[in-house]
């Protein structure tokens, strides 16, 4: 017998699909009678869906009028930096312990692969989107080579704050370039094994979005 999911459980998937490939617009209040309609599921659930959304962040709910995309603050900034520094901080010093491991080389191929991907980006489409993409990648795949499942899901929970706070730094001038100059500097120092390299080039690789991100709703 083929599993139906509860509505409830499609609401929520398929309103958090949509915030997540940039479908809702910053700013714009959305109705949730609206949304209803257009995912063709009844209030109740789309309700349920939307409280759960607010609840991880994505979205902010406004009393009688409905729902905004959730406007980033500084203690989001502060609490996702704080997050990323110590996963994927000890996650890099790991990968610089290991250098010398197949796992480890395997993990710095795709890494390098990444790296190429983003530079035929800023030689061809210059695409915030698509190097953004790259850039997630990129983060995830540091973390993911522990193999720790309580690590990766920590990282996943942040997907979204991360995903928004990529795209805000990528939109000022010049972020890209540095950006894949500062990825460069972290896998050649892993490659390496210069641990402490590779944990500084981490850091300050993570430490930069917090002071040129431009808060919404801010001049």
């Amino acid at each position: 017998m083929k599993y139906i999911k509860p509505l409830q459980m499609q609401a929520y998937e398929r309103l958090k699909d949509k915030i997540i490939q940039g479908r809702f617009q910053p700013g714009v209040i959305y109705s949730e009678t609206k949304v209803s309609q257009t995912l063709g599921i009844s209030r109740t659930p789309v309700r349920d869906a939307i409280q759960r959304l607010a609840q991880e962040g994505y979205i902010d709910v406004l009393p009688s009028k409905g729902f905004c995309l959730h406007k980033m603050t500084e203690q989001d900034l502060l609490e996702t930096y704080q997050i990323r520094c110590a996963l994927e901080g000890f996650c890099v010093v790991q990968l610089a312990r290991d250098c010398q491991t197949s796992a480890a080389r395997k993990t710095f191929e795709k890494l390098k692969e990444l790296l190429q991907r983003q530079e035929d980006v800023l030689h061809t489409s210059h695409s915030i989107e698509e190097f953004a993409q790259y850039d997630q990648e990129f983060h995830e795949t540091i973390v993911y080579y522990l193999k720790n499942a309580a690590f990766s899901e920590t990282f996943d929970n942040f997907h979204y704050q991360m995903s928004r706070q990529i795209r805000l730094s990528l939109g000022q001038e010049g972020r890209m370039e540095k950006t894949l100059q500062e990825h460069r500097a972290i896998v050649e120092n892993m490659c390496a094994g210069a641990v402490g390299c590779s944990y500084e080039a981490a850091l300050d690789h993570l430490e930069k979005p917090k002071g040129i991100i431009h808060l919404e709703g801010e001049a």
